[in-house]
């Protein structure tokens, strides 16, 4: 008999050694607290009953105090972040020893009595602390299958995000104007000043923050939720008691195609400033690298797309609500977007590359993610047509199939029962 060539599987080193490495080799420190108590995983916050966790998203103008201060706690979440990943990735490359969220935590607690590290207690501990449940949670994806491993997280190229627990800020309703309100940071003095496009429900305290700047210098604040969403009256046919239905497909040429023949228009806002965009691009490349020239022809940049992006999603937002509004039952096929994706090699590439463009611009990830939570949310019934359905090469009368469709062509089914004398 062979012997097998595979590799022996690692043996996962646990107990007291386990407990002796990470303490000794890897410097997290013991439990001193509830010692006597074993250990829980701990859970996340649950909802109460019949609520919906909604995100509202509001931008606000910090001060010059609060954008410094802020500036040092994007640095400190990103700084931890990848420190609890290497701390887990040596763990188990070098010792074979699991290393959780709650280990990293005592980590934690330990680079910041740290000299070199010291400055990490400028920071609140509980927005450090969601950065590494943010890390753990990427590797429950990982290890789900659902992600790929989680990457170190790079300055200038990562979003800069902190989110804040209920522990974290401070919320003051204003009664004049529920909904409203006041919301100060942990480590700051002052509110945020906020503009309230929309309130949030009334009486109701924000479960988790998120701050967020983007690449063009705006700042966000994200309010988690809990709201009772009322479900939408039942959209009928009129003069019947049948529900109202809708077939979508998807485009390029036309953005949705709806089974009445109604067309929306594609808007195809990259070319749309395309122009704008390559005179942009020519001028940043002009600059000297580290210059304050450099920096306001990358912010001009960041500033129109940013621009591009707020359109497109405003647009897909006022389209799907108006969907979900006017039909009962919504039919739209499902789209392998990531596959559609892939780059081109060898002929044709440039074609492909365009292609890949227009797909992007189109934004159909994002119209598919509104319609789906939109329906659950509203009561409506999202149908997902399987992707190898030969949707647009079949009859709808007599279910014949017609031939393979080239790339830029369109189809014609010839129907054996409307075709007759």
């Amino acid at each position: 008999m062979g012997q097998s060539t595979g590799k022996p599987k690692p043996q996962v080193v646990r107990g007291d050694e386990a407990d002796r490495i990470k303490r000794e080799v890897l410097g997290i420190g013991d439990r001193r607290k509830h010692h006597t108590r074993k250990a829980t995983r701990l859970q996340p916050h649950t909802k109460e009953p019949d609520t919906r966790h909604r995100l509202y998203r509001f931008r606000f103008y910090p001060t010059k105090e609060q954008a410094e201060q802020l500036a040092r706690t994007f640095g400190a979440c990103r700084w931890v972040y990848n420190e609890g990943l290497a701390l887990r990735s040596s763990a188990w490359e070098e010792h074979r020893v699991n290393v959780g969220f709650a280990e990293t935590c005592r980590a934690l607690t330990g680079w910041k009595q740290a000299e070199k590290t010291a400055w990490l207690k400028d920071v609140s501990s509980t927005v450090l602390q969601q950065s590494l449940r943010h890390l753990d949670q990427a590797y429950g994806r990982f290890f789900k299958g659902e992600a790929k491993y989680p990457k170190r997280k790079k300055k200038g190229q990562s979003r800069d995000a902190a989110s804040y627990a209920r522990t974290g800020f401070r919320w003051v309703e204003n009664p004049e104007w529920p909904g409203t309100g006041l919301i100060t940071l942990a480590r700051q003095a002052e509110p945020l000043h906020i503009r309230w496009s929309r309130a949030l429900p009334a009486g109701t305290v924000p479960v988790r923050l998120a701050v967020t700047r983007d690449r063009a210098g705006r700042y966000f604040v994200s309010a988690l939720v809990e709201e009772r969403v009322a479900t939408l009256p039942a959209a009928l046919e009129p003069g019947s008691r049948e529900p109202k239905a809708v077939g979508l497909d998807l485009g390029l040429a036309s953005l949705i195609t709806m089974d009445d023949g109604t067309k929306v228009d594609h808007p195809r806002l990259l070319k749309r400033y395309a122009e704008k965009l390559a005179r942009l691009q020519r001028e940043l490349h002009k600059k000297v690298r580290g210059s304050r020239n450099r920096e306001r022809a990358r912010q001009k940049i960041a500033r129109l797309y940013a621009l591009i992006t707020d359109v497109r999603r405003d647009m897909l937002d006022q389209f799907t609500t108006r969907l979900v509004r006017e039909n009962q039952v919504l039919v739209v096929e499902d789209l392998s977007i990531m596959t559609l994706l892939r780059s081109a090699r060898g002929k044709g590439r440039r074609w492909k590359a365009k292609l890949n463009q227009a797909i992007f611009d189109a934004a159909w990830g994002e119209l598919l993610r509104q319609l789906r939570y939109k329906c659950e949310w509203y009561g409506r019934t999202l149908v997902i047509v399987d992707r190898f359905f030969p949707s647009t090469r079949r009859c709808s009368a007599c279910h014949a199939k017609g031939p393979r469709i080239g790339r830029l062509s369109t189809a014609v089914v010839l129907c054996r029962v409307r075709s007759g004398p």
